[in-house]
């Protein structure tokens, strides 16, 4: 006897994806990864921010305790700390002029009274400046920990600046009212007035406010 052998139906022979249902597919994963793509910089961006302010508010901290142990009411690069009465310079920088030397001090990215007396002149055995525990003032740090990095800013060398997390330095800007300032995702600086940025990207902290 014979028997004829069943043929397959139209819906077995369409057992796999056809080219729409896979171009469907693929079209979804991209719109999924995308989203979490965006998801992720915007988690890394609000990161950023919180860091930035954060350091921004430990260093102005710093700032007003060396403000307040100097006794005079300056802040680096002022009054008796102006870089003009400086002597304290790294060996970075010893082949500098004189003037080369106060740009470098001068610089708003250079927080190296922060970290070093500037008035321990390293040619004399006194140390100029120094705390003293009878008067409570004098230079009484390191105000922050040791977070500098040596690097260029506005063509100076060997500048010991604070590297906000968007790797730009942070900037102390002394003209009245004096505050910090973070250049941001752009690395731009704004014109600042009142505390105020006219860059939208930079962040911006009032010492004595």
């Amino acid at each position: 006897m014979f028997f004829s052998r069943p043929t397959k139906t139209t819906l077995e022979l369409q057992s796999g994806f056809t080219l729409i249902e896979l171009l469907v597919v693929i079209f979804l994963i991209a719109i999924i990864a995308g989203a979490a793509v965006l998801g992720y910089e915007g988690v890394q961006d609000q990161g950023r921010d919180d860091v930035t302010q954060f350091e921004m508010a430990e260093i102005r901290k710093a700032l007003l305790q060396f403000r307040r142990d100097s006794g005079s009411r300056d802040f680096p690069k002022q009054g008796q700390y102006d870089c003009v009465n400086m002597v304290n310079f790294p060996s970075t920088i010893a082949s500098l002029t004189a003037t080369e030397k106060q740009d470098w001090c001068n610089s708003p990215a250079n927080f190296v009274m922060l970290f070093e007396n500037p008035l321990d002149d390293p040619a004399t055995p006194v140390i100029e400046g120094e705390w003293n525990s009878d008067t409570h003032r004098g230079w009484n740090g390191p105000y922050l920990r040791n977070k500098r990095s040596l690097r260029s800013y506005s063509g100076i060398d060997f500048i010991p600046t604070i590297t906000t997390p968007y790797q730009s330095p942070y900037l102390l800007d002394l003209s009245a009212p004096e505050s910090i300032l973070s250049m941001g995702s752009n690395g731009i600086s704004g014109a600042i007035s009142s505390c105020q940025s006219d860059d939208d990207d930079d962040y911006v902290v009032c010492l004595l406010q």
